[in-house]
């Protein structure tokens, strides 16, 4: 009995491998055979074949990875639902910023139905935190999740602006100011 748990977790630790090496292949926007793949992970062609068995199901893995990254920040205890919102917000234009070899590799080889998946994924996360900080009075009511994700699509799809680092940056600071709940005018002008 042990020793099958210790295979599993050594198979765990291939295909984490495989992964983490197909991660860096995809962000380097580097061209590599499939079965190369395995010389990079340090695991035979066997086994990248056993957990992977083509390109497009490696790319989905890495894929669903990088959503659930994503995700993970966005839920950290020790901070509020708006502090957790501002940060995935902000933190998936880095992360487009940071790693659009990634971005475009896995938009370009990852089945739409995966990419649907991963989207449904983090919008239901940023639709959790958006009911939450709207409760907490830190969002302004009535904003509809799919707004917020229009923004990040047209983000994501405009990657071949020049200055579209710093324009994401701004789409997002612009976003954030307009979800934040206004003060009273009483509170904003002092009361007169």
């Amino acid at each position: 009995m042990s020793e099958s748990r210790a295979m599993r977790a050594d198979a765990r630790r291939n295909r984490d491998a495989i992964v983490a090496a197909a991660r860096d292949v995809f962000d380097r926007d580097e061209q590599l055979r499939f079965d190369d793949f395995a010389a990079r992970a340090g695991v035979g062609v066997g086994t990248l074949y056993r957990h992977f068995p083509t390109r497009e199901a490696l790319a989905a893995a890495v894929y669903e990875g990088e959503v659930a990254t994503l995700v993970e920040h966005a839920r950290d205890p020790e901070h509020s639902a708006i502090e957790n919102l501002d940060a995935v917000l902000r933190g998936f234009v880095e992360y487009l910023v940071g790693h659009a070899g990634l971005a475009r590799t896995l938009a370009a080889v990852v089945d739409p139905a995966v990419q649907a998946d991963g989207g449904v994924e983090l919008e239901g996360t940023i639709g959790e935190l958006l009911r939450q900080a709207t409760a907490d009075g830190a969002v302004r009511p009535g904003i509809d999740v799919g707004a917020i994700m229009i923004v990040l699509h047209g983000i994501g799809s405009a990657t071949d602006r020049p200055d579209w680092a710093s324009e994401s940056r701004g789409a997002v600071e612009l976003l954030l100011a307009g979800l934040r709940a206004s003060r009273s005018p009483s509170a904003s002008t002092g009361d007169r």
